[in-house]
This record gives C-alpha cells, sequence and structure tokens, in this order.
C-alpha cells in the first residue's frame, strides 16, 4: 500500500492534536478496502472549478471525498487518521477517532449519546492544557450522511505540558464530528486569532459535500482512459472499390474503349538495385 505521510505541523502554537486516540489497524470494517493492489493510493487530491477535492482512500479506514472551497488550501499532513491543511490564519484538521480503540462510548448507546461521549472524551483531554476554556453545549443534527454534532471549545492561558513543550496558544476551535459506526469523522476549524469571530459555514459546507465510497479507489489500469471517440464517423474510412470490369456498362477509368489493350506491359522505369 502506498502511503505519502507529509510533514506534521501547523500554525504556531495551535493544538491540531484534539483527542488522545491510537492509530492502529483493526480488523476490517463495512465501509473500508477489504482487497485492493499495492499500488493503490492511500489519498489523492483533485484541483475543480469549485475549489480542492480530496480524496481518503486508506486501508481499513472509510474512503470518503471532500470538497474545500477555493484554490489556496495548503495540504500540510495526510495519514490514515487525519488529514491537515492550512489556509491563510486558519487550519482545517479532518480526522478519524476509532470506538474499538479510543473507547469513548459503551454498549446500549445510540448515535447521539455516542457523539455527546466523544465531545466529553476529547474536552477531557484538551482542558487541562488551558488556564481557561469556554464549550457550550453541543448541538446535534442529522444530514444525509446521518447523525452529527456541531460543537466549540476555545481555550486561553495555555499552559506547558513540560520543560521544552510549547505553549499553546489562544485558540478557537469549531468542529463537526459526524458518528459512522464505530467512526466519529470529525472537521475542526481552528484558528489562534481569537479577536475575529468565526461561524461555522466552512465545515458546514465541508460535511453538505461529504461522500463515502465503500468500495473504495483502486489502482488505474494502463490504458483504461483509451476509449474510442463519441463521433458515430470512423477515424479512417476505406477506400471506395474501383468500379467492376464484369459490367458491361461500366469501364475501367483512365481506358479508351476504342484503343486496343496492349499485349505487352511498358518497360519498367524504375532500375533495380
Amino acid at each position: 500500500m502506498k502511503q505519502r505521510t507529509l510533514a506534521r505541523w501547523g500554525l504556531a502554537g495551535l493544538l491540531v492534536v484534539a483527542g488522545c486516540s491510537a492509530s492502529q489497524d483493526p480488523e476490517l470494517i463495512p465501509g473500508s478496502r477489504r482487497s485492493g493492489t499495492s499500488d493503490a493510493p492511500a489519498y489523492f487530491s483533485q484541483s475543480t472549478d469549485y475549489g480542492y477535492r480530496y480524496a481518503h482512500n486508506w486501508v481499513n479506514r472509510p474512503c470518503f471525498t471532500i470538497d474545500l472551497p477555493g484554490h489556496n488550501w495548503v495540504l500540510q499532513s495526510a495519514t490514515p487518521d487525519f488529514v491537515m491543511w492550512n489556509r491563510g490564519d486558519h487550519t482545517l484538521k479532518v480526522y478519524l477517532t476509532d470506538n474499538r480503540v479510543s473507547a469513548f462510548a459503551v454498549g446500549g448507546m445510540d448515535a447521539e449519546q455516542a457523539l455527546r461521549a466523544f465531545i466529553g472524551f476529547e474536552l477531557d483531554y484538551i482542558k487541562p492544557k488551558f488556564d481557561r476554556d469556554f464549550s457550550p453545549p453541543p448541538m446535534i443534527n442529522v444530514a444525509s450522511q446521518g447523525m452529527y454534532a456541531l460543537w466549540q471549545w476555545e481555550g486561553r492561558g495555555g499552559r506547558r505540558a513540560g520543560v521544552g513543550r510549547a505553549q499553546p496558544a489562544d485558540q478557537r476551535h469549531t468542529i463537526i464530528s459526524l458518528w459512522i459506526d464505530p467512526f466519529v469523522l470529525s472537521f475542526d476549524w481552528a484558528t489562534a486569532n481569537i479577536a475575529k469571530p468565526d461561524t461555522s459555514i466552512e465545515v458546514q459546507e465541508i460535511l453538505e459535500s461529504l461522500d463515502f465510497y465503500p468500495e473504495c479507489f483502486a489502482s488505474m489500469r494502463s490504458g483504461e482512459t483509451w476509449v474510442a471517440p463519441a463521433s458515430e464517423q470512423p477515424i479512417m474510412e476505406p477506400p471506395s472499390p474501383l468500379p467492376s470490369t464484369d459490367d458491361p456498362g461500366t469501364t475501367p477509368p483512365d481506358l479508351d474503349p476504342a484503343s486496343p489493350m496492349p499485349s505487352t506491359p511498358p518497360p519498367s522505369t524504375y532500375q533495380s538495385y
């Protein structure tokens, strides 16, 4: 499996790693690629009229595409469990959290309860990193892709985790977390410029563009884009047949019917070598 991993960095002091889920490869689950050639790409991106399209295609993970508006996105990291871009003074992180690994939800919970448990799990990790934090109650809603939670958190007065560790900057995150059992797929729109008010429009637009591909994406075969022209006319037309001399009303071209046929052909004008 071809896996491309870019350098992992973000805006200065921005806490870009939300949660403490481990990166593992549990047993294959529905919605993941169950088989595939080793040269299939782990992800790919496209430039579109709308902006920037990203496709997640990692083994043992849900495969999906999202469309990011505009063309000024800078990809920073791409791994099986998170992808991160910078745009201006914002960072967008799309990350997967597997309940089988992180164990934030328990048996008997429905989708809404699992989402609320996930948010509590994330806030338990975030809150100790700041002197002051703010997180209003999440809004639970349903989209065509499933049930999701829209939630926010803001941290001020970051605490150093130890000697040599950077102090987290004041920052604000607007997050949409979608439940796709046993995963939560989150879209984290973050900035350290908290003087400017943020809205949830960006992450809501990205959620609306989300499409899942249960079969995932296979590698391209050489020549599979070679297709016949759409025109009904063939590329080359066969030459027209000469008129038949068996037809009494037909005269071979360039022959005068009054002139007798020569008994021997004229001498060749070509020299043999």
